[in-house]
């Protein structure tokens, strides 16, 4: 399968440690992320995290599930740029 850039969109807790956990999560895996932003929404007790990463469909399907089972991960859509 082709390698391409996807953009993973996150909403998570705003909690303290949250963006370290989903980092370490990515690249322990061996997933490289190529640009990451994180900022705060409307609602002060959320933050959205762009994430772009660099691989295959099925490589972002396998990191979507694990974003998913995170207890501070509110919502994780994903799109190929």
């Amino acid at each position: 399968m082709k390698e391409e850039i996807y953009r993973l969109n996150c909403y998570v807790e705003n909690r303290p440690g949250v963006l370290a956990r989903i980092v370490g999560l990515i690249s322990g895996r061996g997933y490289n992320i190529q640009t990451l932003n994180v900022g705060p929404t409307e609602d002060g007790t959320v933050s959205r995290m762009k994430i772009d990463v660099l691989g295959n469909a099925k490589v972002v399907k396998q990191i979507i599930l694990q974003l998913r089972n995170q207890v501070n991960v509110i919502e994780v859509t994903s799109r190929r740029l």
